[in-house]
């Protein structure tokens, strides 16, 4: 980086019980001690960051920058496509200090800051897919974009229960006891799923995912095998299976990536997923809680730039 560059930083104060409001005074000395110039916003709800960043983006900005969560992050990621039409769409970098923080992961981001901030100034910029799903419920019909992860079904009920606890035990333990909580109330779901317009499967689903990174849900290993950058994503489900061999056969072995050994997890690669359920059923998208009971979900190739470190 030459001379001074102007950033604008979008900041969850909330996220990761509160770590990313208290952490970002010092993350902002040494972002400006590296010779940044910051214009910065607090979140203060739902929503918010989205409006900011479309704010950004009428004001020219030419790098948003996300501190915390997946949530601000799939938020900022939605205002700023809605504002694409106002000119060349800028990349994204984040310093990711939150409860879910799976994309840094993927993309091998820190959650240390500085190491973070060091990518911010020194890193490559890489396009990498991202998702749009058409939501339809009754005569509604909206539409809404992911980075890193959305599934319908258990996934749903999982972030609504995690988006209403406090995330003093961590990303870890909090998806962890969040997954258990929801697996003991949770009904499967009637469903029908295609791929690429090809019929794949219908029946009692427990969960039906659509993953561009590898990781999702506090560190669970999903999908060893995606790449964010290959035009596809890998769609996911499980399907006739109960508590207790879910519990044993998936939720013990996701963290190691082991889950896909069992062959009730059925994966599909593509580019276009349609789920119709015989009711509605909650969406998780990016850690953010929807209600559809249909959804469309279409891989964008390369559609947004993120830094990241230089091989």
């Amino acid at each position: 980086m030459s001379g001074p560059k102007h950033i604008h930083a979008i900041i969850n104060p909330s996220a990761g019980h509160g770590k990313a409001g208290k952490r970002w005074p010092e993350i902002l000395a040494y972002l400006e001690a590296q010779g940044f110039v910051v214009t910065w916003r607090l979140t203060e709800g739902r929503w918010h960051a989205y409006h900011i960043a479309r704010e950004y983006m009428e004001k020219g900005a030419t790098l948003l920058i996300s501190v915390g969560g997946e949530g601000v992050m799939n938020e900022i990621l939605n205002g700023m496509l809605a504002a694409r039409n106002k000119g060349t769409l800028p990349p994204l970098a984040m310093i990711p200090v939150g409860t879910g923080t799976d994309l840094s992961r993927t993309l091998r981001i820190s959650k240390e800051y500085h190491e973070a901030v060091d990518i911010i100034k020194n890193g490559r910029v890489m396009l990498i897919d991202i998702g749009r799903i058409a939501f339809s419920l009754g005569n509604r019909i909206w539409t809404r974009y992911f980075i890193n992860a959305s599934d319908a079904g258990l996934g749903g009920a999982v972030a609504r229960l995690t988006n209403t606890i406090p995330k003093v035990l961590g990303g870890f333990l909090t998806f962890l006891l969040s997954s258990l909580a929801a697996l003991l109330s949770f009904k499967r779901m009637k469903l029908e799923i295609r791929v690429d317009g090809k019929f794949v499967d219908r029946g009692l689903m427990t969960i039906v995912g659509a993953l561009n990174g590898q990781y999702f849900g506090g560190g669970m290993h999903a999908a060893p095998m995606a790449v964010v950058d290959d035009g596809v994503m890998e769609f996911m489900y499980v399907k006739d299976t109960n508590f207790f061999k879910f519990l044993a056969k998936v939720l013990a072995r996701v963290y190691q990536g082991e889950h896909l050994a069992y062959h009730k997890v059925h994966v599909n690669r593509g580019k276009e997923m349609v789920i119709k359920g015989h009711k509605a059923f909650l969406v998780d998208v990016d850690g953010e809680v929807e209600k559809a009971k249909k959804i469309r979900v279409e891989v964008l190739p390369r559609a947004i730039g993120i830094l990241v470190a230089k091989d």
